[in-house]
């Protein structure tokens, strides 16, 4: 009896003590598995976020390797830029000719005149009547009317209707000779000999320039 209460007691010791250390060596080897997991996934985030710091400076550094070629490139346009050497000379000659022939020049002083009286650009010297008068006031190019003066009756309203046409201002035309009618459209003079336009005060006409 007492020899089977014994092999009684080693079987439950027995089986009681290898369910215990078999419960401990599974939960040992559960706690390894988590840490190994855990330490993957600190491994696996690690290893992205150096993959990821890796791309950035890649780009950063493609960014600044391209920012560096473009700036080469545009060194080697300012350096290399061609520069033309064919000017043209001719062209700038004849601009040149052109301006020397289309120079101008305006009467000092001007001069009116009577037909008998030479015209083209007056000076001091070359006492001239202008040919190319032009008034400040109406802006109308002031018209010469050869051994002709104006009719007394003239007035501001016939000039201001009828200029510049002459079928309708030969109406108030009489012939004299070595005389000359000049207007615009505002104002009218008759000269018989040469005179200083700055005589005549109440004409606002000046030298419209004459081709040199």
């Amino acid at each position: 009896m007492a020899d089977d209460l014994d092999d009684l007691l080693d079987e439950v010791e027995s089986k009681f003590c290898c369910s215990t250390s078999a419960s401990k060596q599974s939960s040992y080897v559960s706690k390894q598995m988590d840490q190994m997991c855990t330490n993957l996934k600190d491994k696996q985030q690690s290893r992205k976020k150096e993959l990821h710091m890796r791309m950035k400076r890649a780009e950063h550094e493609n960014d600044d390797i391209d920012a560096m070629l473009q700036e080469i490139l545009d060194d080697d346009d300012d350096v290399y830029q061609p520069i033309s050497t064919h000017e043209p000379i001719s062209a700038k000659t004849s601009t040149s000719d052109s301006c020397s022939q289309t120079m101008l020049k305006k009467c000092c002083p001007v001069f009116l005149g009577g037909s008998s009286v030479l015209h083209g650009i007056g000076t001091s010297i070359s006492q001239r009547a202008c040919d190319r008068l032009r008034c400040t006031s109406c802006d109308f190019s002031v018209l010469m009317f050869e051994d002709h003066e104006w009719d007394s009756s003239c007035n501001y309203l016939f000039f201001r209707n009828n200029m510049p046409d002459y079928h309708k201002l030969k109406g108030k035309l009489k012939k004299r000779k070595g005389g000359c009618a000049y207007a615009c459209q505002c104002s009218w003079h008759s000269a018989l000999s040469l005179s200083d336009l700055r005589e005549q005060q109440q004409l606002k006409w000046v030298c419209g320039k004459h081709k040199a």
